[in-house]
């Protein structure tokens, strides 16, 4: 039998984070935060291209993937994904970033 995860303990960690990264934000103007929303929505977007390509492989019967192996795997496709938008090598979180700057500079 399978144990079923509710929410993704990645998930509530980076709800966790954003809860105590709240007072450092203060200081930080909103340029700087537009940047670093669309930096994360993009390794958002590369996590969910990483599980897609997870899904499209095929698996041997022979050694069965552990729910501890699953869980690395998905932790690990997280940080592949903050560390590729970090990057920029994708170029989408800068592509997000100069088409909501036009609408934070009309304020």
């Amino acid at each position: 039998m399978k144990a079923s995860i509710p929410l993704p303990l990645s998930a509530l960690t980076l709800k966790a984070n954003q809860l105590r990264e709240l007072p450092k934000t203060k200081g930080i103007n909103d340029d700087a935060k537009l940047r670093e929303t669309a930096n994360e929505f993009e390794a958002i977007f590369i996590k969910q291209m990483l599980k897609s390509m997870r899904k499209s492989t095929v698996e041997s019967e022979l050694l069965p993937k552990s729910e501890g192996e699953k869980l690395f795997r998905s932790m690990l496709d997280e940080q592949y994904a903050r560390l590729s938008a970090k990057s920029g090598s994708l170029g989408l979180g800068e592509m997000i970033y100069q088409q909501l700057k036009v609408n934070l500079d009309n304020k």
